[in-house]
């Protein structure tokens, strides 16, 4: 398997958080094991293509595969995902900021929110241009970057007049200052940031908390800067209450505690995603 991260520079960087690339075209066909692909809970919205091979979403209760058109867009996610690779796949993930991504589709995050859904049927009619443009270059991903950096970005100089800089700003903060400070940064009462933050993100500000919050401790795993004996000082970098709270606050959105989570974060391919 192969994956990266390409993240984009100057403004473009305001909306979009990183385009992702997987190819698992490498790997012999079919796999021993059911090939997963587990994503964690994230504030992020994003559009998918996938250049080839198949998809399908595991459901959750009833582990019944519902297969995925080649052109997704989806919506901030509450809970983990997982994903089932049916054929030797490449595909390449846009992911979005939720305030920038509703601006530039003009679609609420909130109407998304822990949904994957045909982006032919939820997406303005002039990004109908990707499909065939990212095919035409799925072999080339610097290719395929540049061709997404160029066609977002004279779309987001444009949005970006009417785009709410401080609420965006205290977006990629709120996992350490918190929503108490955060109020105090926008400028507005409670209630209004309540409203800001459900038009703009599609979650409240204590989801969108707890969501970046989870991030950053997972980045921290990622990292290997949290190791047992330093568990209870990142639960406490972060705002937890404590190491407990911290790891069921990531059981509930990854499927996995700290200990466990490090530890396939580091060699499992079905958590990619984590890695990028």
């Amino acid at each position: 398997m192969k994956t990266s991260l390409h993240v984009p520079q100057g403004e473009l960087a305001e909306a979009v958080f990183g385009i992702a690339f997987v190819s698992t075209l490498d790997e012999p066909w079919p796999p021993d094991q059911p090939r997963l692909n587990r994503f964690p809970a994230m504030v992020y919205c994003g559009v998918t293509m996938l250049t080839e091979g198949q998809v399908a979403v595991l459901g959750e209760e009833d582990g019944a595969l519902a297969h995925m058109p080649d052109w997704i867009v989806f919506g901030p996610r509450t809970r983990p995902v997982t994903s089932v690779t049916l054929a030797p796949l490449r595909c390449v993930s846009v992911i979005f900021y939720p305030d920038a991504f509703a601006l530039l589709t003009g679609r609420a995050p909130a109407q998304l929110q822990d949904r994957d859904e045909p982006a032919s049927s939820w997406l303005p009619a002039e990004w109908g241009e990707w499909p065939q443009a990212l095919r035409a270059r799925a072999q080339d991903e610097a290719a395929q970057a540049q061709w997404i950096e160029s066609w977002l970005l004279p779309r987001w100089l444009d949005a970006r007049k009417h785009w709410n800089r401080k609420l965006g700003e205290s977006l990629r903060q709120l996992a350490r200052r918190g929503v108490a400070a955060t109020v105090r940064t926008l400028g507005v009462g409670e209630r209004q940031m309540q409203r800001q933050y459900r038009a703009q993100v599609g979650l409240t500000p204590a989801q969108a908390r707890r969501l970046q919050r989870m991030n950053e401790a997972v980045y921290a795993l990622r990292n290997g800067a949290a190791e047992g004996e330093t568990l209870a000082a990142l639960a406490a970098e972060l705002g937890y209450a404590d190491q407990a709270h911290m790891a069921r606050e990531l059981r509930a959105l990854t499927g996995l505690p700290p200990s466990r989570l490090e530890q396939h974060i580091g060699s499992d391919p079905d958590y990619w995603p984590y890695r990028l």
